[in-house]
């Protein structure tokens, strides 16, 4: 009878500190430490990155296990700009309210027609010398002048794109600084037979270069 009592007193206190399965937080300080509440991560690419191909996640799940969550995104960016990854609050379901919409008849008046031009303004520009100028833009900078590009090149990081135009034309050498744009500076430099263009960039890129009646386009990408 001793024996059974013990064994029954043993059993109750077993089964008073033993731990509740479906007790979530308890499970996961086992597993885990956990740290404050996500709000918001900022994220800032280098000069080289152009497309975002995919996010992933890297989570621990309620039983201390990891997994990954992949997103695919597939997007072009821009490596000025700043990314951000925020919490969203869940909305409240007691305030979606049901709300019938009432789609307007198609109106074909040519009054109601909307069309829009879009034109890209320069930053600035300005001569060089009488036989060259330049105008920048956001990302392409244009160069007036009848003589030929005899080659051109891209050096550094931040990049550098050397300009080489046919010329007989000598003369002194300037530095011009640029503003509020992608190209920083332009230095000009007279040699026997051409002069050198060499254009300083905020960042690392590639380009591209179109001729056009009046002169050259150089396309940053």
């Amino acid at each position: 009878m001793k024996i059974k009592l013990l064994y029954i007193l043993l059993f109750l206190y077993a089964f008073a500190n033993a731990k509740n399965p479906f007790d979530i937080e308890q499970n996961l300080s086992d597993n885990i430490i956990i740290p404050e509440s996500f709000q918001k991560e900022e994220v800032k690419f280098n000069s080289s990155a152009r497309i975002l191909k995919g996010v992933t996640f890297h989570y621990i799940n309620l039983d201390g296990s990891e997994s990954d969550l992949n997103l695919d995104i597939n997007k072009s960016i821009d490596w000025h700009d700043r990314y951000v990854l925020t919490r969203v609050k869940a909305p409240d379901p007691s305030k979606i309210l049901d709300v019938s919409v009432t789609i307007p008849e198609k109106n074909n008046s040519k009054s109601d027609l909307n069309t829009s031009v879009s034109i890209e303004l320069p930053i600035q520009t300005d001569k060089i010398y009488d036989f060259i100028a330049y105008t920048t833009y956001k990302n392409k900078i244009k160069f007036s002048t009848s003589d030929e590009i005899l080659s051109d090149f891209s050096i550094g990081n931040p990049s550098k794109i050397v300009l080489d135009f046919k010329s007989d034309n000598i003369q002194p050498t300037k530095n011009i600084r640029l503003k509020d744009s992608l190209f920083k500076r332009i230095d000009f430099g007279s040699h026997k037979g051409y002069y050198r263009l060499v254009i300083y960039l905020d960042g690392k890129y590639s380009y591209k270069i179109q001729k056009d009646s009046t002169g050259y386009i150089i396309n940053l990408l």
